[in-house]
This record gives structure tokens, sequence and C-alpha cells, in this order.
């Protein structure tokens, strides 16, 4: 089992679409979208927790939801049991992913390629790849490579200066699981680049786009 979706939380900006919204998540997922300094931070974090709790629903995963964090931070069910999460978001946008499996997902606004901080942390394979890029792509891959690096850093539960470091773009290797298969899926939406990584070789998935105005997806 594998589902994702995207979520575009610039509705949430109405307070009355924000009220109701914030009233289906669980308890938990308010403490953390009330943590939120901004208006934005709580939109994006609202948007993140419906989309996930959705998706929980969607595929008949019922409450209790109880939330948890490993020692790397990362956030984790206690319950419901055998079911991996996460989620990401950034200006306005968020997604979610959850599997029977580790899954990681990372979402970001296509931004400018920078070669100091890839030839700074990036691994060989991957400055060399960047490097041979187009100028007119290298923006965009730039942004594909640093959210294959984000959602693996999640899936894996690693630190991300190792995963940025060790990992490269073009492959799955993790040393101390031996021939574990991982798989890498990437999707664009209007200037937003989204990275899924998850456990096993699986049909690739659709990533639908959520709309809390009307509740459907695009």
């Amino acid at each position: 089992m594998i589902k994702a979706a995207a979520y575009n939380c610039e509705p949430l900006q109405n307070p009355f679409i924000f009220d109701e919204v914030y009233d289906m998540i669980s308890p938990q997922r308010r403490a953390h979208v009330d943590e939120a300094k901004t208006l934005k931070g709580k939109c994006e974090r609202l948007g993140a927790s419906h989309l996930l709790e959705k998706l929980l629903w969607e595929n008949h995963i019922q409450r209790p939801y109880v939330y948890s964090n490993t020692s790397q931070g990362k956030p984790i069910f206690l319950q419901p049991k055998n079911v991996d999460f996460s989620i990401s978001h950034a200006d306005f946008f968020a997604v979610a992913a959850i599997s029977d499996k580790p899954v990681g997902i990372d979402v970001e606004r296509i931004r400018p390629y920078d070669p100091d901080l890839v030839k700074r942390f990036f691994t060989k394979f991957d400055v060399e790849l960047l490097e041979s890029v187009k100028r007119t792509e290298v923006n965009k891959k730039f942004t594909e490579v640093w959210t294959f690096k984000e959602a693996t850093c999640k899936m894996m539960d690693r630190p991300l200066m190792q995963v940025l470091q060790w990992v490269d773009y073009s492959e799955y290797c993790d040393c101390e699981k031996g021939n574990v298969e991982w798989t890498k899926q990437g999707f664009e939406f209007r200037d937003y680049y989204i990275t899924l990584c998850y456990e096993d070789k699986r049909q690739p998935i659709q990533m639908g786009l959520y709309n809390p105005y009307d509740g459907k997806y695009y």
C-alpha cells in the first residue's frame, strides 16, 4: 500500500475554511498547527495534516491517530500500527504519503541552482550530473535532486547530512540493509517539484492535487 497526494493550502487563509478544516483533524495535529508562528506556517501545517488524515480515512485506516517521533525527529505513528507516513510543505503547498513500508516525501518550489552548496555537500556523481545539465534546465534538476535527498532522508530516518553526502541521485544503496529495493518517483506541479521515495519496486502511483474548497482531487 502506497498512497500520496498534494494539497493547495491557499484557501486555508480564509478563516472560515481554516476553522472548518482545523476541526476535522486529530488533537495532536491541531497542537502541531498551533505551534506555528505565522499564518503561512499554520496554513501549511494544517493542509499537510488534513491531507495526511484524509489519506488514512480514504484507505479505511481508522482513528485514533497517535503520533510520536524517532530519535532523529521523524514523525511516526504509535497508532495505527504498521503504517508509515511522511509530509512536507513549502509556500502554501503541502504533500503527504502513507505506506505499509518506509516512505519519504518532499516538496520545494523550484529554486536557483547553487553550485557552491552542491560542491560542498553533494556526492561527486551529483556534482557531475548537475554540471552537465543545460542552463535552462538546471534549476529544476537541482530542486529535483534536493527533494530526492530530503525524501530519502525521511524514508531512511537518517540525518540529512549523511544522505546528502552518501546517497547518489542515481541509485539507492543502504549498506546496512543489503539488497533492499528502493523506488523514487518525481512530480511537477506549477513551479513546485515533489519527490516520493519508498521501499520496494512498485507500480508508479498517481499524484492528485486536493482542493479543500470542493473536496476533490485534480
